[in-house]
């Protein structure tokens, strides 16, 4: 079950082959767009950037909830199986 949780993780959290592969922005994953923003929000300084700070905020919010629901979902079969490896 750990293995299985780090590689959801692993893979939601994917940032550069999707960077990399992906030529649409369209396409892109939560991660790489959340990303273009926070990179646009700089160049653009106080005054456009300040409104793409808050959905940038909101979307890593929206990008940890799947996360979070999994390990939730998850989280009797990981500590069982962490107890029953833990007996001789």
């Amino acid at each position: 079950m750990t293995v299985l949780l780090l590689s959801v993780v692993a893979s939601w959290n994917n940032y550069f082959l999707p960077l990399v592969m992906l030529s649409d922005n369209r396409l892109f994953p939560v991660t790489v767009g959340i990303g273009l923003w926070q990179s646009t929000a700089s160049t653009y300084g106080a005054a456009g950037g300040q409104s793409l700070w808050s959905i940038i905020i909101l979307g890593s919010l929206v990008s940890v909830i799947p996360l979070i629901i999994a390990f939730l979902t998850l989280q009797k079969y990981w500590q069982g199986g962490l107890a029953i490896g833990s007996l001789k």
